[in-house]
């Protein structure tokens, strides 16, 4: 048997003016947010892509953010802390949205890249070489530190001094990989290959 918690209920747009984004993005991080995609059409028939953030803790608190993508989303990444978002869509854009302020219902995105007219297919975060290992056998203990335990995992890409760095990867429907690449001063770069009949193909550092 299983008890009903809550139930929430979200002011119902009409139909006329509010479409499920075509595919449907979600995504779930480790902080319990979700984030998921719609879109919203205009009196003149223009559609906004519009991207959702819902604390599963108080799934009645929906923040929406207009995205500015101007076509589908494709994929949706959050970053091992759960803080950071990423939005990828058909036309190639890369948006990075962060917490501002460390509010969850306030999200800005001062970072990106761009593979102009070349839908992104997949979406991942380098990994900062943090991963937390689960010991089923001890899943009943109470103590947080021995139901788990830090497994050496080497990062992506690393600094000197073997600091993670940070940015992702993307591939494209056409083949194409970028890396894209946050400097610890601000600056962001990336990196493009082509993967052309099974050979890859290097292409010169580029700042955006």
């Amino acid at each position: 048997m299983m008890d009903l918690a809550y139930v929430c209920e979200w002011e119902k747009w009409p139909k006329s003016t509010h479409c499920p984004s075509v595919p449907l993005a979600c995504a779930w991080s480790c902080r319990n947010l979700i984030a998921f995609t719609t879109d919203l059409r205009s009196d003149d028939q223009d559609l906004t892509r519009v991207i959702h953030i819902l604390d599963t803790e108080h799934p009645w608190d929906l923040h929406s953010v207009a995205s500015e993508h101007t076509e589908a989303i494709t994929c949706l990444e959050w970053d091992q802390s759960g803080s950071r978002l990423l939005s990828a869509d058909a036309d190639g854009q890369i948006k990075c949205w962060s917490m501002a302020d460390h509010l969850a219902n306030s999200w800005e995105s001062s970072v990106g890249s761009l593979v102009e007219g070349d839908p992104i297919v997949a979406l991942s975060w380098l990994h900062n070489g943090v991963k937390l290992a689960l010991h089923v056998e001890k899943s009943g203990a109470s103590s947080f530190g021995e139901k788990f335990s830090r497994v050496k995992f080497s990062p992506s890409l690393t600094l000197f001094g073997g600091k993670p760095m940070e940015g992702w990867i993307a591939v494209t429907v056409s083949g194409l990989v970028t890396v894209s690449l946050l400097k610890p001063s601000g600056q962001q770069r990336w990196i493009k290959n082509c993967l052309c009949g099974g050979l890859w193909r290097r292409v010169p550092l580029s700042y955006p």
